[in-house]
């Protein structure tokens, strides 16, 4: 039966998952690393934590403020390291951390905004060290930093002569040898393999297995597993376990910090002729709002031509239509019929 089948795909996919997770907690490094004093960082079997470098608030990670040793500079967090390591090694720590953390950490980068550049160089001039910071030459031609971004080579934050010597080939942030007066650090090109103190960064959120990211949220998609009800679903999305201090529901679209014509082509524009289950549904005849409690306007751009249809039709669906139109839109239909859908992690203070 319909009914036994959504109960053998459960099963499958949660051993699936179960699977991924137990995968992903074996590392997948084969070599120890140590710290100059020589106490493990980790090892090809698991991590360890120094003890009197990485404190348990760094994997308390609830909230979205700084916590031990990760501490606020201008609207990031960062963690200066007191131990020294080569670029590869610096990076695969900062990279380490994001092991049960519900943020992704990075080695730090600049090039986002001149004020959040400004304050991290001006945090390094303070502590008067060298860091590494997450930017290297990958091709013996171009600069970039690790998340794929150029490094603009006429960017102020380079000393006035650097890059410049073809055999440095990463990227250290340090206080020039100026006067007191305008003591400033820039960033210098630096030999790869040199032990040296570095910048990890927190970044977005890890998304939970299975989940993928498009722009800033996580998303869950189940077209070919699963067919259920409009609130089968939701019921299905609000059980999964997420990240601590989050929630799963089905997917909406109107955040401030969504771009839903993006998130809208990635969820279905991609499939020719999908529709999936989306979190909004009338409340009441032709009263429609979203599962996180805004409204949702009968007169949104987001509506197919002839919809809402409201009456029995109180139950909203994302589609595409990839013929003559070829556009992704809302409408409305019986949450009765069974279908594919998308899952959403929120903040719970969402």
């Amino acid at each position: 039966s319909s009914a036994m089948t959504v109960i053998i795909l459960s099963m499958l996919l949660a051993a699936g998952v179960l699977a991924n997770q137990q995968r992903l907690e074996t590392h997948l490094h084969t070599s120890d690393i140590s710290d100059e004093s020589g106490s493990i960082v980790w090892t090809d079997q698991q991590f360890v934590k120094p003890e009197e470098l990485l404190k348990s608030e760094i994997f308390d990670d609830s909230s979205s403020d700084c916590k031990y040793p990760f501490k606020e500079v201008g609207d990031s967090c960062y963690f200066f390291s007191d131990i020294q390591l080569s670029f590869e090694h610096a990076q695969a720590y900062c990279d380490n951390l994001t092991h049960g953390n519900t943020h992704e950490i990075t080695m730090a980068m600049l090039g986002y905004s001149q004020e959040e550049d400004q304050a991290l160089l001006d945090t390094v001039t303070a502590k008067e060290m060298y860091f590494w910071t997450g930017g290297k030459m990958e091709d013996g031609i171009h600069w970039t930093w690790l998340d794929g971004r150029d490094i603009n080579i006429q960017a102020p934050f380079w000393y006035w002569n650097e890059p410049n010597e073809a055999n440095n080939q990463c990227i250290v942030a340090h206080v020039s040898d100026e006067s007191d007066q305008r003591k400033r650090s820039y960033l210098y090109d630096n030999n790869c393999d040199d032990s040296l103190n570095f910048i990890c960064q927190k970044g977005d959120i890890n998304c939970p297995i299975g989940f993928r990211r498009i722009g800033n949220h996580c998303y869950l998609s189940l077209y070919y597993l699963l067919n259920l009800s409009w609130q089968d679903a939701r019921d299905y999305c609000q059980s999964l376990s997420v990240h601590e201090g989050y929630h799963a529901d089905l997917a909406v679209l109107g955040l401030p910090d969504q771009d839903d014509y993006h998130l809208m082509f990635n969820l279905v524009g991609v499939f020719p002729y999908i529709s999936i289950w989306i979190g909004a549904f009338a409340e009441t005849d032709c009263n429609y709002k979203w599962v996180d409690g805004r409204s949702l306007e009968n007169s949104s751009i987001y509506w197919f031509f002839n919809n809402p249809g409201c009456g029995s039709q109180n139950r909203v669906y994302l589609g595409h239509d990839a013929g003559g139109n070829n556009r992704t839109y809302l409408a409305d239909t019986s949450g009765n019929d069974a279908g594919p859908f998308t899952c959403q992690m929120f903040k719970n203070d969402m």
